[in-house]
């Protein structure tokens, strides 16, 4: 009697004409052509209280709270104590990296938002190979589609924070599960420096530390992932 052999659930998914890395970033490439040019082409087709800007404007990309990361970059931080809202109160992990652009002669706002977008891009690619580790390479492509797609993935194309700390963070959260401390403090410092929300992760690496009983640099790292905040407050 003749025995079959049985095929890996996954060998079927592996035979896609892309590389994982490479549909990482054809998602995320194909999903913010769609985001970039909607908004260039009908944004500015809605009525506006503000500047009005013409169809294929790349300045639809400021908005909101964007206006205050390009004013950090440009003209520094701004605070007072006078009652009135400031600039303060974002990082300044965006405003340095658009400052670096700034330096090789890209205007601020493209700089953030070419910086914004790299980031996420380079997200979708830790976040397949993460996922391709734990769950396989089917798992891994649904992850990263579902992120590349999501509406909410409109913050990681304009002038936000979003992409950055979106990669920060997982790289963080995945050097850690791979015990490698040293980059989990540094990914994490930088998720810290970039947005408040990095804090949460001093407490996450605390407590993966104590339960999976880790040597003393698990629990440095988690501390060095504050980091990021004591830059904040000599930087500004």
């Amino acid at each position: 009697m003749r025995e079959e052999t049985l095929q890996p659930a996954t060998a079927t998914s592996q035979r896609f004409w892309l590389p994982l890395w490479g549909f990482a970033l054809l998602m995320g490439l194909l999903s913010r052509l769609v985001i970039f040019v909607s908004m260039t082409l009908f944004v500015p087709l809605l009525p506006a209280s503000g500047e009005r800007l013409s169809v294929g404007d790349w300045r639809v990309l400021v908005g909101w709270d964007s206006v205050h990361y390009v004013g950090i970059a440009t003209s520094g931080y701004e605070y007072a104590p006078d009652g009135i809202g400031h600039n303060v109160a974002f990082f300044p992990m965006l405003p340095l990296l658009m400052k670096v652009g700034m330096a090789l002669g890209l205007p601020a706002a493209l700089a953030g938002a070419l910086a914004n977008n790299v980031a996420f891009l380079g997200a979708l690619v830790i976040l397949a190979s993460w996922m391709r580790d734990r769950y396989g390479v089917a798992a891994a492509r649904w992850s990263v589609a579902a992120l590349a797609w999501c509406p909410f993935s409109l913050f990681g194309t304009v002038v936000y924070t979003e992409g950055l700390f979106l990669l920060f963070s997982t790289a963080a959260l995945r050097s850690f599960e791979q015990r490698r401390h040293l980059q989990a403090a540094i990914w994490g410092s930088l998720a810290s420096a970039t947005r408040l929300p990095g804090l949460t992760l001093v407490p996450t690496f605390l407590l993966i530390a104590w339960r999976e009983r880790r040597s003393w640099s698990a629990y440095g790292a988690a501390i060095a992932s504050a980091g990021g905040v004591l830059f904040f407050s000599l930087f500004c």
